[in-house]
């Protein structure tokens, strides 16, 4: 034992500060790509972020409680094949991005610009807070339990395979709900 029980402890100390500075940038970059640009832009990104966004646009549900609560099933699923340590920092993760995204976000007005545009700048601010989620051992929840899981069941895939499958599936649901509203918003102009 190199270090006295002190330093131990302010080891840990500084692990959870650092920690939680991770995950207020990392949420907050998350909020950014989720209620600004991908809902600005009328488009769905993958996941369970995805899905409550598609559930903001059709029932008004607000979307970070909405992922938090869809997370419930594959937090109890993963708790058997992630372990008790990422998954207790997932679920801190998880609670920092339900924040910004139904509070710090709630109320903002989405990105307006260029769709293709929104659709990158989204790719890259989830990106970065998935980039400082994962630095610190952490994820923001969602298919990423389900992704490990079926990775442990399937080892032979590959998680980006996983990951793309998952993603594919909640965009394609995402795209008859767009395209009925951007066609009712066209029908609305005509009248």
């Amino acid at each position: 034992h190199l270090l006295s029980r002190r330093q131990r402890q302010m080891c840990k100390e500084t692990a959870l500060v650092t920690d939680q500075l991770y995950n207020l940038v990392a949420g907050f970059l998350y909020a950014l790509s989720i209620c600004y640009f991908a809902k600005g832009a009328d488009f769905a990104p993958g996941g369970l972020s995805g899905l409550a966004l598609l559930g903001n646009y059709l029932w008004g549900f607000p979307i970070g409680i909405t992922t938090l609560v869809l997370n419930v099933p594959l937090v109890l699923l993963g708790f058997r094949f992630v372990g008790r340590a990422f998954l207790g920092k997932t679920v801190i993760s998880m609670l920092w991005c339900t924040f910004f995204q139904d509070v710090a976000f709630a109320d903002q007005p989405g990105y307006g610009g260029d769709p293709l545009l929104a659709a990158l700048f989204a790719g890259i601010t989830w990106g970065g807070a998935l980039a400082l989620l994962y630095m610190r051992g952490s994820s923001s929840g969602g298919t990423d339990f389900l992704t490990m899981s079926i990775k442990v069941l399937r080892p032979h895939l590959s998680v980006g395979v996983v990951t793309g499958a998952i993603d594919l599936v909640v965009i394609l649901l995402g795209w008859p709900v767009f395209l009925f509203l951007y066609t009712s918003d066209a029908a609305d102009d005509l009248i």
